[in-house]
């Protein structure tokens, strides 16, 4: 057999090894920061740590986090920083021509000096600062061409013969690799190749770290990694060598516990030097991107990582775990069990089955599943389309009940369980395999909770609205009353949730806790378990009912856990970085695996918590004072702080990441007020009294406050205006408001008595005119009854005069008849005709007519003028007579004579005139004139 069979083989069999080693290997919870997050570029080339605070090398500048806050600083010319490093409380960064060191100032902001400014442009132009290190008291900055040492305060420039890659400084000496030489050691300020190292001359040298003793770990891109001692080199005799060959080597970092290889192609490998197990972080595990840039792996335990896109941390001690590391798109869940070492997923897309190394779907549980019970080693399964028991990952149908929310053994009765689902409540029976399924009589509602008081009796809770007290018979089968008569002492009768605590019936309702009083049979305030959780009792259990330990959901989204529901000390918060914005609301849920693991569902994932890790961490970490603003104006942190009352101040403070600890302060001024939690470990207050004041910033664990912390002094100075020289200004201004009120006062009422006297003289002239005004008026209206007495008589005169014309003609007429009947007897024909025609002048007297509407229109002015007006080219002479005969009110018997014709012909024409003036037949004729 060749050797490159031999070595073929032998690399599968490694890499399959690989595999196995990794498969078992629990991985630690990866916390991602993005471009959101940071607020600079994606690349990030480089990374350090120093002063409790992180440094990276950015794409567009340099970032420092604190542990809670991102502050990103440019270079004057803007270049990206491509290597940074933290030494002697200085910030060292290299960019392309340019290197120096940031310094804090006074006030915490970053300051900037360069070093690069002293060399001449022919040493740094085209220059990239890629790697910086520090040998005894020099700081070496490496670029491809060469190495800058900087060394009491001057720069000396080495320019290497071939391109230099990988460099490191190992057990106080400076090495670097030399493309096609092999490894240089600095000495004397000058590169000297070691000449056991030209056998990696072909290689691509990225990484030199120091290994076992005086041994050094050579890690090339991608032909693994070398051990070199002194006088030998050879090959890393370790099945992850293989894998570094596959996946492109870029960056080492050990310490006495690990070893972390950096990859270009598959994210991070964590070796434990102590039980020779490793794992694999990467975008399948939940690492935002797999191309390791730098890294670096603090003393607290925490492995950051610069990414080719954003920045990662890894907490090794980790206290825990995710289940779904590959992020399978598994959707909300809603449900847990654990079952033979492995947990069994609820969610709304199916039921899921594995653990955190590999995550499987059970094939046929497609559909909304809402919960999972475990049965003698089976597991019943509430799905949306019916209930199955799962036995060795397969489904089977036990019942159509859809919508199993919940089910509940009946305690007293041998396997017997009842089910609350879409339409109500279900018996299920147990006998040997099979199931024997029933109907609960009596409800018709969807029930998602079932808690029971005692034998036959339970609370119930609507899906949506609603609890109900259920008696149901002797053997369950169906529901004998249902009391909802409770619901009126709740303050919202919707999504209430039910418990039982400490053997009584609770309920949880818009953020307030009841209990059933089974003496009084009412339901009032749970005054005791609100004093059990304090400041905390706007929580609820999302544990099951009776099982230690307790996990409350907080109102604000919170999680905490007690481990005695009793015992405040017990408990401390489960750090929101590992579920924010992942719990479903109103279905959360948490199991409790064992003594030290409990599991809480999220959306797409289940969090995996290691209660004794995470409960143990008790040490408490000092809170640093990061910056002060003032308005937004930054303000030295080692002075007394002066401000005015209206300032906004905002204090910047931090713990280190990771460390379960959160920041609380008080104020003291005179009286020390209570500790309130810093938000984000920002600080803020305004509106301070006058005089001094202390912040005492201290580190909380769980509900315990450190005992020691920093302080931090403000003076709110009064103004000047209320010191001595600001009281006498306010007497002297008091004393000329006086003297001037006096004198205005005295001129006001000078002016006030002259303004009465005013207007008494108006008001008499007023009086005057006004009794001059009631007198015309009396005149005027003994001038209109006189008026209106002389219209009513000569009115009365007309109608006299119209009569008598009337009469006059009746007799002419009467006579003229009479007349007309003696003609035949009469010889004088001609005086007889002479006399008749005087007789017919007479009955129609123009004469006569002038003056009746002479006089008319003395007594109704203008109303013929008025009535042509309205009714132009319309109306006659005669129409006109008529007009006034009917305004005078005058009966067509009456009118007849005065127009020479019979009552019909009056009774015609008033017709005919009607007609001209456009009445209509409900209007009065008479009424019409009367009104014009």
């Amino acid at each position: 057999m060749s050797f490159y069979q031999r070595y073929h083989k032998f690399s599968i069999l490694a890499i399959l090894l690989c595999s196995f080693l990794l498969n078992g290997q629990r991985r630690p919870p990866i916390h991602n920061f993005n471009v959101g997050d940071y607020q600079a570029g994606i690349q990030n080339w480089g990374i350090a740590y120093g002063d409790k605070n992180l440094y990276v090398a950015n794409n567009e500048g340099l970032l420092e986090f604190d542990g809670n806050t991102w502050r990103f600083y440019e270079l004057p010319n803007k270049t990206i920083v491509r290597s940074v490093a933290y030494f002697d409380n200085k910030i060292y960064t290299g960019s392309y021509e340019e290197f120096g060191f940031w310094e804090k100032t006074s006030t915490g902001e970053l300051q900037y000096t360069s070093l690069s400014n002293q060399l001449a442009a022919t040493n740094i132009e085209t220059e990239s600062i890629w790697s910086i290190y520090k040998l005894k008291d020099a700081i070496i900055f490496k670029s491809f061409s060469g190495i800058f040492i900087y060394k009491n305060e001057k720069i000396n420039v080495l320019k290497s013969e071939t391109t230099i890659l990988g460099a490191n400084v190992v057990n106080g000496e400076f090495f670097v690799f030399g493309r096609n030489k092999g490894i240089y050691k600095l000495i004397d300020d000058e590169l000297i190749l070691q000449q056991q190292t030209t056998l990696l001359k072909d290689y691509k040298v990225q990484s030199i770290a120091s290994f076992e003793g005086n041994k050094i770990i050579i890690g090339t891109s991608l032909n693994g990694c070398f051990i070199w001692d002194n006088n030998s080199l050879k090959p890393w005799k370790h099945p992850l060598n293989e894998l570094m060959k596959h996946n492109q080597l870029n960056k080492i970092t050990i310490n006495k516990d690990y070893i972390f290889l950096g990859t270009i192609k598959n994210g991070m490998y964590v070796f434990n030097r102590k039980t020779e197990q490793f794992y694999n972080l990467n975008v399948q595990n939940g690492l935002q991107n797999n191309t390791i840039l730098g890294s670096l792996f603090t003393d607290r335990g925490i492995l950051w990582l610069s990414l080719d896109n954003g920045v990662s941390a890894i907490p090794i001690h980790f206290d825990a775990y995710y289940l779904n590391p590959s992020k399978l798109d598994i959707g909300g869940v809603y449900d847990m069990v654990s079952l033979n070492n492995q947990t069994y997923i609820a969610t709304n897309t199916g039921v899921y089955v594995g653990n955190q190394d590999s995550i499987e779907f059970i094939e046929g549980s497609q559909g909304h599943i809402w919960d999972l019970t475990l049965v003698d080693g089976v597991i019943v399964c509430g799905h949306n389309l019916a209930t199955y028991q799962i036995k060795n990952k397969k489904l089977e149908v036990i019942s159509d009940k859809n919508g199993g929310y919940v089910f509940k053994k009946i305690d007293g009765k041998q396997n017997t369980y009842i089910q609350g689902n879409y339409s109500g409540l279900t018996l299920y029976k147990k006998n040997g395999k099979e199931w024997k399924v029933n109907d609960v009589e009596g409800i018709d509602f969807p029930v998602k909770k079932i808690v029971f008081e005692k034998d036959h009796i339970a609370w119930v809770a609507h899906t949506y609205k609603g609890i109900y007290r259920v008696h149901f018979s002797e053997d369950y089968a169906k529901i004998l009353r249902i009391e909802e008569q409770y619901n009126t002492a709740l303050s919202n009768i919707y999504l209430v949730k039910i418990f039982k605590i400490e053997g009584q019936i609770a309920f949880y309702n818009n953020n307030k806790w009841f209990v059933y009083n089974p003496i009084e049979q009412k339901i009032e305030p749970f005054e005791s378990l609100r004093t059990i959780l304090g400041k905390d009792a706007a929580a609820y259990p999302i544990t099951d009912d009776g099982v230690q330990p307790v996990i409350f959901k907080k109102a604000d989204g919170m999680l905490f856990m007690r481990e005695q529901l009793n015992d405040e000390n017990s408990q401390f918060y489960i750090p929101s970085r590992y579920y924010a914005n992942r719990l479903l609301k109103n279905d959360e849920r948490a199991i409790v695996v064992n003594d030290s693991l409990v599991q809480i569902a999220l959306y797409n994932d289940i969090l995996a918590v290691n209660t004794k890790k995470i409960s143990g961490n008790k040490k408490h970490e000092n809170p640093i004072i990061n910056r002060v603003l003032k308005n937004g104006n930054p303000l030295p942190l080692d002075s007394l702080h002066v401000f005015k009352p209206r300032d906004t101040i905002i204090i910047e403070t931090s713990v280190p990441f990771l460390t379960n600890n959160s920041i609380v302060y008080s104020l003291s001024n005179g009286e020390k007020t209570e500790y309130r939690d810093a938000q984000n470990g920002k600080i803020i207050v305004t509106n301070l009294p006058y005089g001094e004041t202390t912040i005492d910033i201290r580190s909380k664990m769980k509900t315990e406050i450190s005992k020691t912390g920093i302080k931090l002094e403000l003076e709110t100075k009064k103004p000047w205006y209320l010191g001595v020289w600001g009281i006498l200004l306010a007497l002297g201004i008091l004393a000329i408001i006086i003297v001037g009120v006096f004198t205005v006062n005295k001129f006001v009422l000078i002016r006030h008595k002259k303004y009465l006297d005013d207007q008494f003289e108006h008001q008499k002239e007023l009086n005057r005119k006004e009794e001059a005004l009631r007198h015309e008026k009396k005149l005027n209206e003994i001038e209109k009854r006189q008026h209106e007495q002389e219209l009513k008589k000569k009115t009365k005169e007309l109608a006299n005069t119209a009569m008598e014309m009337t009469k006059k003609n009746e007799i002419l007429v009467d006579l003229k008849e009479e007349l007309n009947h003696f003609k035949s007897e009469i010889i004088d024909k001609v005086r007889f005709n002479k006399l008749l025609k005087k007789v017919d002048r007479n009955i129609n007297n123009a004469n006569d007519w002038e003056i009746f509407e002479s006089n008319f229109n003395e007594i109704h002015d203008s109303f013929f003028k008025n009535l042509l007006q309205l009714h132009p080219d319309k109306l006659t002479s005669k129409d006109l007579k008529l007009c006034a005969y009917l305004k005078m009110n005058l009966s067509s018997k009456e009118i007849a004579p005065l127009m020479s014709i019979s009552v019909r012909g009056v009774e015609i024409h008033r017709y005919r005139l009607r007609k001209k003036l456009d009445l209509t037949s409900e209007q009065n004729l008479n009424e019409y004139l009367m009104n014009i």
